[in-house]
């Protein structure tokens, strides 16, 4: 399944498989990663405010290796199971939830 990439003002943040660019578009406007976006932490503040617009588009060769190395680990950890994975994003940036 391909992975795709929000980005929120120009930075790379989460990084998340979805079938379609138009599916992960829909996605990250209505679905449950927006609700991750306000819920993570950086720095003592949302990572996203809920106002500057979220930009989706296709994962590059750095960032497809970033979820699968977090998946993997995830996986090894049983924190997720393989058939779990079209559910699995992983953060391009630290959070203050960050184990």
């Amino acid at each position: 399944m391909p992975l795709y990439v929000i980005e929120i003002g120009g930075e790379p943040i989460l990084v998340f498989p979805e079938q379609t660019l138009a599916l992960a578009q829909e996605e990250a406007a209505t679905g449950n990663v927006t609700e991750a976006l306000q819920e993570f932490e950086r720095n003592g503040e949302p990572v996203w405010d809920g106002e500057i617009p979220l930009a989706v588009r296709d994962a590059n060769a750095d960032e497809i290796a970033h979820y699968e190395a977090g998946f993997s680990e995830a996986s090894e950890d049983g924190e997720i199971s393989d058939e779990e994975r079209e559910e699995f994003a992983v953060f391009l940036i630290e959070t203050d939830d960050a184990e």
